[in-house]
C-alpha cells in the first residue's frame, strides 16, 4: 500500500521526539494537497442519482415506481424465504429495475411503503459484497462492485431532506437512513472484494450524504422543529459512519489525496454542527492513543478510550496507516480557531443562500444556529487540549462522554466549565495536570467500559484538585514539538475575542491560513485577530480561550532542564499571559484567568527564558484572588475557589525570593516599545517586595483552607529568614521603626475572616484589616508582624486544626532562631505568652475533646516554648514572663494552677469532683495559692506531663547556659566512673570491686558517690564526688565539707592546730573551808511531828541474831571509810609533788581526721537519711521502692546497665543523607561516585553542605554521628590512627568514616552524612556477612569502645570538660562560618580532654553496629584482649524511639531525574543502626514497623535560585501532613536553602515522633531505664540493715 507524501510525517514515527527539524519539511507539509484537485464540485454536480423516470411527470413516475417496487419487494421476500433464485437473470433487467428503485428512493415521505421496499431491496443487493443470497440477481452476485457503485449513487436520494413533512414521517425517513448506514458499515468492514473504485464511490456517497444533511443552516420554526429536521436525527450518526468508514478505508484502501482534500474542504460547510467537532476529536483521540503507544511504548501513560470508540480503528491496521491517518485527520477541519468567528463559519453558499431568501436575516453571521459556536469552539479546544495532555504524558480516561452533542437550552447551560467533570485517583501533589479532562491511571476492564455512563458536558460531576494531578511523563516530547503541532491553534484560540494593544498588533495577511502548519509557518505565527474581532474584546468564547490558555500553560510548565524553545513561541506565550492575566474591567476574563492560574503552578520554577517579565502581572492576579475571601469574577465551575487559591499560593511561593535576589534589576514592560520614551520610573524587582510581603500577610489572614494555610506559613518563614539573613550578610544596621504592636490587641493580624471560632483574641473589627503594616521592609519589623499574625490566627482560628496548629508551632520555632538586629524583645515576650495561652486553652477544653491529637498539640507547644526560652534566655529575667511560663509548666505537670487569675476563662474540670465545678470557681486571684502537697496530680495526659517536665528542667539546666562548655554536641557531663577513678587516690577499677556507692533517690535519680578524694585535692577535708544520673542526663559534682571560708592566707590546717594552754597563776586568793550540809541549819530548830517518827530506827526492828549481823555491817562501813580517807590523803600529797598542769588529766584538742565516710555525710546533710525516706510506701499495690534505695554495687552487671543508661541520649537525634545526581544518572553507583571529586559537583552543592552543619571528626565527637556505633563516644588516644583527611572531594569526606556534618540545639541533634562508594561497599559487605551467619563476636572494650580517654584537667576542684574555643556564654558555631573542625586549634594533648566520656552498648550489639558503621570494616569487631569482663545483655537502649524516618536530600542537576532516582537501591547506605533496635524489645508482640522515607529534591535554577520538590517515597498512613517551612514546589534563595532544609528535616522527624505511639521522649526512656535498674539491683534492707551497711567501708 502506498501513502502519498509519507515522508512528510516521518518525524512523527520517531520514538522520543516529535520535533520538526527543518523549514523545508514544514513547507513540504504545507503543500500536502496543493497539487491535487478537490472533488467537491464533482460530488455536487453528480447526476448518478437521477432515473429515467425523472423525465416523466411526477405522477407517472410515482405510479410506475409504486407498482414495480411493490412487486420486486414481494418477489424478493418470497425468494428469500424459500431460497429461490431471483427472477431478474439478465443484466438489462437489473439495470431497468434499478432505474425504478432510484426514482422510488426519491419519492415523497408519504409514499413511505414504497421507499421502505426500495431500501429493503438495495440493502439485500449490497450485502452481496459480503455474503450473497440466492434471492439476489445473478448479475449482481457475479460482479457486485459496479452495481454497488450505482446503488450508492441511488441511495443518496434517501438522504435528501424533504421540506414540509411531519415529525412522524421524518422519523421514518431517519430509520431508513439508519438501516442503510448499518448495511454500508457492514459492507465496508466485512467485505474483502471491494475495489478502489467502489471505495471511492462509497466515500463520495458518504461525503455527499453528509453535505446534503449538514450544509444548510438549521432553523427552528414556532413548533420547535427544523425545516430540515432530518439533519437533527442523523447528524451524529451520519458523521460517525463517515469517520468510521474513512478509518476503515485507511486500513484497506487508503484514500487518494483528492478525497482527503475534498473531505477537508467539505468539513468547512458543516462546522456549525457540534457533532462534527465531537466526532472529529473522537477519531483524533483514538488515533493519538495508538500513536503514543507506537512511539513511546506501553509504559508511557495511555489515553484510555471508551471501548466503543476504540473499535473505530481496525485491529489489523498497521502503525504506518495509523500515522498517516492521524496526521490527516488532525487537520481535517482545518483551523478550529475559525469556530470563534461567526463571519468565517457562515461564509458558505448555503448560509448566503439562506440570507438572500430570508428577509429577516441581514447578515449570515447572525443566524441563530451560530449561537452554539461558543460551545463548539470550547469542545474543539478541549479536544486539542486532550491531545496535548496525551503527548505530555498525563494519564487520562475519557469516561465522560466528551463528544456529547446535546445542545444546552439556555445561555447559562452553554457556559460549561473549561475543565471536565469527573473524579481522579489520588496522586502526588505539585505535578501539572490538565484542566480539560478527568485523569485516572488505573486500567479498566471491558465490562467497566461498557457500563460507563457518559455525562453531559454542561453537567459537571466533580471538582478537580491540584492534589490529584499527575506528573508529566519523563520521556515526553519537547515543548517545541508539541507547539509545532498545536501551537498555532492554541496561540490564536488563546486570544480569541481579545482586542490587542497597538504595539502588539501585526499586519494582517491577505491570505489566511487554514491549519496549524499546513499553509505557511509565517502565517501560523502571525496574529491577525483584528480580522476576527474588529469591534474589540469579547468574552463570548472565553471558555474555549480558557481551554487553550490552560493547554499552553501546561506545555510551557513541562519545560525540561536546558530545553530550547523557539523565541517566537516565548514571545507569543508571554503576550497571551499578559492578556489573560488582566484583572481590570472590561479586559478581565474570569474563566481565562482561572485556567491560567490553575495551570501555571510551575511556570516560574522551570527555567523559562525571560519568564520573570510576567512577575508584575502574575502578582496583580494573585492579589485579586488571595486578598479576597470569595471570587469577584466568573470562575470555571470545575475549579473550586479553594483550589484556585492553592494554585495561587504555589505561584506566590515561587516569587517570594525574587525581590531580594534580583534587587534593582529592571523588569521590562510588555507594552513598552523601543520607539516610545516613557517618563515613568523603571519597575524593579525590589519595588515588588512590599507588595509581595503584604499579599502574603493578607492571604494568611483570609485563608480558611488548612493546606493553603500551611503553605503560606512556610512562605512566611522563608520571607523572614531571607530578609534577616540578607541584612546580616550585608552587615546592615537597621533602626527599628515604631513598634506597631504595643498592645496585646494587634489591630491588623487579629482580624479573622472565619466566623466559626471565636477566642480571647478574636475581637478586633475587620474594618482595620486593610491597614498595612508600616515597617515590613526590615527584618525587625517583619519578625514582629509575623509572630503577631501567626499567634493571633493560632488563637482565633487554627487552635482546633491539628496540622495547621503544628505548622504554626514549627513556624514559631523557626522564628525563635532568626537573628534580627536589634532584637525585638517585646515581641519575643508576647510570643511566649501567646504560646502559653494556647496551652492553657487546649488544657481547658472539655473532657470529650481531649484526644491524642489534642495532646500532640500541647506537647508541640511546650517544645516551642522550650526553644524560645533557650534562644532568648533574657526572657526569664522578666518576672512576669517567668511567672507565666512556670504557671503553664505547673498546669502541664499537675493539671491545675495553684492560683488562677480571675479573668482567665478556665474550664479545666476536676476529674474526681462529681459536682463538675470548674477550677476557676474555686481559685481566685484573692485566694491564697494551693501548694503542690495539697493538690491531686491530674495532668491532661502523661505525654503532656513529660513535656512540661522537660521544659522545667530546661529552664533550670539549659536556659542561659547553652551551649555548655563542652559544646553543643553534648548536654551530659563528660566524666564517668572510669575517668574519675584514674585520678582518685587508691584507684581501682570496677572489676576489683567498685569504690562507688550507688543510691537511688525517689526512684528517678541514681547517685554514684566516690568517697576517695581526687588527686588534685590538697586539704584534708571531707570530699565526695557524685555522679548523678537522671532522666535528663549525667552530671558530675565534687563537694567538700568546710567550716571556714576558703581563703588564700588561712588554710584548713590553721583552724585545726593546738593553740596551747595559758600558764597557771599562783595567787588564787583566800580559801574558805565550808562544811557542806544536806539541809539548812534551821531544820534542826523545827519540832518533830508524828510523821517524822513514822519510820522507826533500824535497831528497833532487829532481833538478836540480826543485831549481830548489823554490827558486822557497821564495822565494814567504818573500815571502808577509813581506807578511803587514807587514799584521799595520799592522792592529795601526790598532787602537791607533781608539776602543773598534769599531762594525764589535761584536755587536749582531737587529732585531725583523714578518713571520712563522706557518702554518709552527704546523704545526711542533704536530708536523705531520714527514717521516713527508708520506709516502704504505704500503697503496696504500686510496688514503689522507698525514697532512698541502695544498689548492689558488688553485682558487675550493674555497670553494664549503667553503660546502657549512659548510651540513651538526652535529645532526639536525626540523620540527613545527602546525594548528588548528575544529568541522566539512574544507578546507585554512579550517584555515589559523584561526591568523590570536587570537579563532579556544582560549587553551590558544597556551599549548601556547609550551610547544613559544621564538620566534626567522628572519632573525637561526643554527639550523634549518623550511626550508633560511632556516636556518643570517643576513642582512646592510642586508638586514633592519624589519617590525613581527604581533600578535593565533592562531599565524600563527610561519609561518616572520618568526618560528618553536625548541627544541634537544646532539643535535637542532626547528623548530615554524604554517602560515598566506600559506604555502599561496607554496607553491602556487612549485609552479606550478617546473612551468611557467624558466631557472636566477643565484646571489645578497648578498640573504639572505651569512652574514657586521658584525662582530667588538673587545675582546681571544678570537674568539667571545657573547650578552649567555647565558653558558657558563647553560642555554638554557625554553620555558615564554620569551615574547619571545632577543635582544630587545640593541642594534641588537650584535644582528648575536650570530648565526652560515654559508654557503649552491650557487646554483641556493639560488634554488629561497628560492622555496619561507615567508619569500620566488616571484620573490625575484635575481642577484649585487656579485660575478659563479660557484659550483661540488658535492655536495649533504643526501645520506644519511634518510627524509622529516613530523610534524603537529593541535589539534581536535571530536575526531571527525580522520576528515576533509585531510592530503593540507596536506602541500604542510609542505615543508622537504630532501625531494628525496637524490634528486639517488642518481638513477642508482632507489629508493623513504622517506616517513612521523605526525599527533598533540590534543583539549582539558572537564575540562581533553587527549586524544591518534596516526595514521600514510603510513608505510614497518617493524618499529619508534611512539615514546613519547605513546601513542595517552593523556590528558595541561596542564603536560606541550608537553614530551611535543616528545619524541614527536623520538623518532619518531630511530627512523625509526635504521632507515633511507639515513641517516648529521651528523658522518659532514661527514667524507665533507671526504674529497671532499681528493680534489678536494689538492696532490700530494713532501716537497721541500711544504716549498718552505710557505716561499712567500701573497697579502696
Amino acid at each position: 500500500m502506498e501513502f502519498p507524501f509519507s515522508n512528510t510525517d516521518q518525524n512523527l514515527r520517531q520514538h522520543h521526539d516529535l520535533t520538526i527539524d527543518s523549514t523545508d519539511q514544514i513547507e513540504s507539509g504545507a503543500k500536502m494537497y496543493a497539487d491535487w484537485a478537490s472533488l467537491h464540485d464533482e460530488i455536487q454536480c453528480d447526476r448518478g442519482n437521477q432515473s429515467v423516470l425523472h423525465k416523466f411527470p411526477a405522477a407517472v413516475g410515482r405510479e410506475v415506481a409504486c407498482s414495480v417496487v411493490k412487486c420486486i419487494a414481494h418477489n424478493l421476500s418470497s425468494a428469500a424465504t424459500n431460497d429461490e433464485p431471483s427472477s431478474l437473470e439478465d443484466e438489462r433487467d437489473v439495470k431497468w429495475t434499478m432505474e425504478v428503485l432510484c426514482f422510488g428512493l426519491g419519492l415523497p415521505l408519504t409514499e413511505h411503503e414504497t421507499i421502505n421496499d426500495c431500501v429493503k431491496v438495495y440493502v439485500e443487493w449490497l450485502m452481496s459484497l459480503t455474503q450473497p443470497k440466492p434471492c439476489v440477481p445473478k448479475p449482481v452476485v457475479k460482479d457486485p462492485n459496479p452495481f454497488a457503485q450505482v446503488i450508492l449513487h441511488h441511495l443518496l436520494n434517501l438522504f435528501k431532506p424533504r421540506p414540509d413533512c411531519g415529525v412522524d414521517l421524518v422519523k421514518r425517513q431517519a430509520l431508513l437512513c439508519h438501516r442503510v448506514l448499518r448495511a454500508i458499515e457492514a459492507v465496508a468492514k466485512e467485505s474483502s472484494i471491494l475495489t478502489r473504485d467502489t471505495w471511492e464511490t462509497l466515500l463520495k456517497f458518504l461525503l455527499a450524504a453528509n453535505d446534503s444533511l449538514l450544509s444548510p443552516p438549521t432553523e427552528k420554526d414556532d413548533s420547535g422543529l427544523s425545516s430540515y429536521d432530518i439533519s437533527d436525527h442523523l447528524c451524529e450518526r451520519v458523521l460517525s459512519v463517515l469517520f468510521g468508514i474513512w478509518l476503515t478505508s485507511c486500513n484497506k484502501c487508503f484514500p487518494s489525496p483528492s478525497l482527503w482534500k475534498t473531505f477537508r474542504n467539505m468539513c468547512i460547510y458543516w462546522r456549525h454542527h457540534e457533532a462534527l467537532v465531537v466526532q472529529w476529536h473522537k477519531v483524533n483521540h483514538v488515533l493519538t492513543a495508538h500513536m503514543i503507544r507506537t512511539m513511546y511504548g506501553p509504559n508511557y501513560p495511555q489515553l484510555v478510550i471508551l471501548e466503543d470508540d476504540a473499535q473505530m480503528v481496525p485491529a489489523e491496521m498497521n502503525s504506518e496507516s495509523i500515522t498517516q491517518a492521524w496526521f490527516r485527520f488532525l487537520h481535517i477541519v482545518q483551523n478550529p480557531v475559525d469556530l470563534s468567528c461567526p463571519a468565517v463559519v457562515s461564509n458558505t453558499p448555503r448560509f448566503l443562500q439562506h440570507a438572500l431568501t430570508n428577509e429577516a436575516l441581514l447578515d449570515p453571521s447572525q443566524h441563530e444556529c451560530l449561537l452554539k459556536l461558543p460551545t463548539i469552539f470550547f469542545k474543539a479546544m478541549r479536544g486539542v487540549s486532550i491531545m496535548v495532555n496525551a503527548f505530555l504524558g498525563l494519564p487520562q480516561d475519557l469516561k465522560d462522554n466528551l463528544m456529547s452533542s446535546a445542545a444546552p437550552s439556555t445561555r447559562a447551560a452553554v457556559a460549561t466549565p473549561s475543565t471536565p467533570p469527573g473524579q481522579r485517583k489520588s496522586a502526588k501533589p505539585m505535578s501539572v495536570l490538565t484542566s480539560s479532562l478527568t485523569s485516572k491511571v488505573s486500567s479498566r476492564s471491558s465490562q467497566a467500559l461498557k457500563v460507563a455512563a457518559p455525562a453531559q458536558v454542561n453537567l459537571p460531576v466533580g471538582k478537580i484538585s491540584l492534589e490529584t494531578r499527575l506528573p508529566f511523563a519523563p520521556t515526553r516530547p519537547q515543548c517545541n514539538s508539541i507547539l509545532h503541532l498545536f501551537g498555532a491553534w492554541l496561540f490564536d484560540a488563546a486570544l480569541a475575542g481579545v482586542k490587542l494593544h497597538p504595539s502588539h498588533a501585526a499586519p494582517v495577511s491577505k491570505e489566511r491560513r487554514t491549519s496549524s502548519f499546513i499553509e505557511s509557518k509565517q502565517q501560523s505565527l502571525s496574529m491577525d485577530l483584528h480580522a476576527y474581532h474588529p469591534l474589540g474584546s469579547d468574552n463570548t468564547y472565553e471558555r474555549g480561550r480558557a481551554e487553550a490558555c490552560g493547554a499552553l500553560c501546561r506545555i510551557f510548565c513541562a519545560h525540561k532542564t536546558k530545553e530550547e524553545i523557539l523565541p517566537v513561541y516565548y514571545s507569543r506565550f508571554y503576550l497571551i499571559m499578559y492578556y489573560g492575566l488582566q484583572t481590570e474591567e472590561p479586559e478581565i476574563s474570569g474563566e481565562v484567568l482561572t485556567s491560567i492560574l490553575f495551570n501555571s503552578c510551575d511556570l516560574l520554577r522551570t527555567d523559562l527564558a525571560g519568564v520573570q517579565i510576567l512577575t508584575p502581572y502574575i502578582l496583580k492576579a494573585l492579589e485579586l484572588v488571595l486578598s479576597r475571601t470569595s471570587a469577584e469574577f466568573k470562575m470555571s465551575e470545575q475549579i473550586s475557589y479553594i483550589e484556585l487559591r492553592k494554585a495561587c499560593v504555589h505561584l506566590l511561593l515561587s516569587i517570594l525570593c525574587l525581590p531580594l535576589h534580583f534587587k534593582d534589576l529592571e523588569i521590562q514592560d510588555i507594552l513598552s516599545t523601543t520607539n516610545v520614551v516613557t517618563k515613568e520610573q523603571p519597575r524593579t524587582f525590589l519595588s515588588l517586595k512590599n507588595r509581595i510581603i503584604d499579599l502574603l500577610r493578607i492571604a494568611l489572614t483570609n485563608e480558611t483552607d488548612p493546606t493553603n494555610t500551611q503553605m503560606l506559613l512556610g512562605g512566611l518563614m522563608l520571607v523572614v529568614q531571607d530578609l534577616a539573613t540578607c541584612e546580616e550578610t550585608e552587615s546592615m544596621t537597621v533602626q527599628p521603626g515604631q513598634d506597631t504592636s504595643d498592645s496585646d490587641v494587634n489591630p491588623e493580624p487579629r482580624a479573622s475572616t472565619s466566623s466559626g471560632d471565636s477566642g480571647p483574641h478574636d475581637n478586633v473589627p475587620t474594618s482595620r484589616q486593610s491597614v498595612p503594616p508600616r515597617d515590613l521592609d526590615t527584618a525587625h519589623g517583619l519578625f514582629g508582624h509575623a509572630t503577631s499574625l501567626v499567634c493571633n490566627r493560632l488563637m482565633a482560628s487554627w487552635k482546633t486544626d491539628l496540622n495547621t496548629a503544628l505548622a504554626a508551632m514549627e513556624l514559631l520555632a523557626g522564628l525563635a532562631k532568626v537573628t534580627v538586629t536589634p532584637p525585638n524583645i517585646l515581641m519575643c515576650k508576647r510570643t511566649v505568652k501567646w504560646i502559653c495561652d494556647f496551652i492553657v486553652f487546649q488544657c481547658s477544653r472539655p473532657a470529650p475533646n481531649h484526644s491524642r491529637d489534642l495532646h500532640t498539640l500541647i506537647v508541640a507547644a511546650f517544645k516551642c516554648v522550650q526553644l524560645w526560652l533557650v534562644d532568648h534566655s533574657s526572657l526569664l529575667y522578666d518576672k512576669e514572663c517567668l511567672h507565666y511560663v512556670l504557671e503553664v509548666v505547673e498546669l502541664g505537670i499537675s493539671g491545675t494552677k495553684s492560683q488562677a487569675k480571675q479573668q482567665e476563662p478556665q474550664s479545666v474540670k476536676a476529674k474526681v469532683e462529681k459536682d463538675a465545678k470548674s477550677v476557676a470557681t474555686k481559685n481566685r486571684a484573692s485566694d491564697p495559692p494551693r501548694y503542690k502537697g495539697t493538690k491531686d496530680l491530674m495532668p491532661a495526659s502523661m505525654r503532656v506531663k513529660d513535656a512540661a517536665e522537660a521544659v522545667l528542667t530546661c529552664i533550670i539546666d539549659q536556659v542561659g547556659a547553652f551551649p555548655p562548655p563542652c559544646g553543643p554536641e553534648s548536654l551530659f557531663s563528660l566524666l564517668d566512673e572510669r575517668s574519675l577513678l584514674k585520678y582518685a587516690k587508691g584507684s581501682s577499677l570496677p572489676e576489683q570491686g567498685s569504690p562507688f556507692r550507688y543510691f537511688v533517690i525517689d526512684n528517678s535519680i541514681i547517685v554514684g558517690l566516690l568517697e576517695q578524694p581526687l588527686g588534685n585535692v590538697e586539704d584534708p577535708l571531707p570530699t565526695v564526688t557524685a555522679l548523678i544520673r537522671g532522666a535528663f542526663g549525667r552530671h558530675a559534682w565534687t563537694m567538700q565539707l568546710r567550716h571556714s571560708p576558703r581563703t588564700s592566707k588561712i588554710s584548713s590546717r590553721a583552724h585545726l592546730a593546738d593553740p596551747g594552754r595559758p600558764m597557771p597563776v599562783e595567787d588564787a586568793g583566800t580559801h574558805h573551808n565550808v562544811n557542806h550540809r544536806y539541809f539548812p541549819e534551821c531544820v534542826d530548830k523545827i519540832n518533830k511531828t508524828n510523821a517524822d517518827n513514822s519510820i522507826p530506827p533500824l535497831e528497833s526492828l532487829t532481833n538478836e541474831k540480826e543485831k549481830e549481823e548489823l554490827d558486822k555491817m557497821k564495822v565494814f562501813i567504818e573500815s571502808a571509810a577509813s581506807f578511803e580517807d587514807d587514799v584521799s590523803l595520799k592522792a592529795s600529797m601526790a598532787r602537791q609533788t607533781k608539776p602543773y598542769p598534769d599531762p594525764q588529766t589535761e584536755c587536749k584538742p582531737p587529732e585531725i581526721c583523714h578518713e571520712y565516710q563522706t557518702a554518709r555525710l552527704f546523704l545526711s546533710h542533704y536530708g536523705f537519711l531520714s527514717l521516713e525516706s527508708l520506709k516502704e510506701p504505704s500503697n503496696r499495690v504500686c510496688s514503689v521502692p522507698p525514697a532512698l534505695v541502695m544498689l548492689d554495687s558488688t553485682n558487675t552487671a550493674l555497670f553494664s546497665d549503667l553503660e546502657s543508661l549512659d548510651f540513651i541520649p538526652s535529645r532526639d537525634n536525626d540523620t540527613l543523607h545527602v546525594f548528588y545526581v548528575k544529568q541522566n544518572q539512574k544507578t546507585a553507583h554512579d550517584i555515589l561516585s559523584n561526591v568523590t571529586s570536587y570537579n563532579c559537583v556544582q560549587p553551590q552543592f558544597l556551599e549548601f553542605l556547609h550551610s547544613l552543619g559544621w564538620p566534626v571528626d567522628v572519632r573525637r565527637h561526643a554527639g550523634w554521628t549518623g550511626h550508633v556505633s560511632s556516636s556518643w563516644k570517643i576513642s582512646e588516644p592510642d586508638e586514633c590512627e592519624e589519617e590525613d583527611y581527604m581533600t578535593g572531594t565533592g562531599g565524600s569526606l563527610y561519609d561518616g568514616k572520618q568526618q560528618a556534618l553536625y548541627w544541634a540545639d537544646v532539643s535535637s541533634e542532626l547528623a548530615i552524612v554524604v554517602p560515598s562508594p566506600e559506604t555502599y561497599r561496607l554496607r553491602t559487605t556487612s549485609s552479606s556477612t550478617l546473612e551468611s551467619g557467624h558466631s557472636t563476636l566477643n565484646t571489645s572494650s578497648s578498640t573504639g569502645s572505651s569512652p574514657h580517654s586521658s584525662g582530667l584537667p588538673s587545675s582546681g576542684i571544678n570537674i568539667s570538660a571545657s573547650s578552649p574555643n567555647a565558653s558558657p556564654q558563647a553560642p555554638h558555631p554557625s554553620p555558615r562560618l564554620s569551615s574547619s573542625l571545632p577543635y582544630g586549634s587545640s593541642t594534641a594533648g588537650d584535644a582528648n580532654l575536650l570530648k565526652p566520656k560515654s559508654l557503649p552498648l552491650d557487646g554483641e550489639r556493639l560488634s554488629r553496629m561497628e560492622r555496619e558503621s561507615p567508619g569500620s570494616p566488616p571484620e573490625s569487631g575484635g575481642s577484649n584482649s585487656s579485660t575478659g569482663r563479660p557484659r550483661r545483655l540488658g535492655r536495649q537502649p533504643a526501645a520506644m524511639m519511634g518510627p524509622d524516618t529516613k530523610i534524603l536530600v537529593v541535589w539534581l542537576e536535571r530536575f526531571q531525574d527525580k522520576d528515576s532516582f533509585p531510592t530503593a537501591d540507596l536506602l541500604s547506605v542510609t542505615s543508622t543502626g537504630q532501625e531494628t533496635a525496637g524490634t528486639a524489645i517488642s518481638s513477642s508482640v508482632p507489629k508493623a514497623a513504622e517506616k517513612d522515607v521523605y526525599i527533598i529534591f533540590i534543583h539549582a535554577l539558572q537564575n540562581g535560585l533553587f527549586r524544591v520538590h518534596i516526595h514521600e517515597y514510603e510513608k505510614t498512613q497518617t493524618k499529619m501532613t508534611v512539615a514546613i517551612p519547605l513546601v513542595d514546589g517552593m523556590v528558595v534563595s541561596r542564603r536560606t536553602l541550608g537553614t530551611l532544609v535543616r528545619q524541614t528535616a527536623i520538623n518532619i522527624c518531630r511530627r512523625r515522633r509526635l504521632e507515633s505511639e511507639a515513641y517516648q521522649p529521651p528523658h522518659v526512656r532514661r527514667k524507665l531505664k533507671i526504674q529497671d535498674i532499681v528493680n534489678k539491683y536494689k538492696c532490700s534492707f530494713s532501716a537497721a540493715e541500711f544504716y549498718t551497711a552505710l557505716f561499712q567501708d567500701v573497697p579502696r
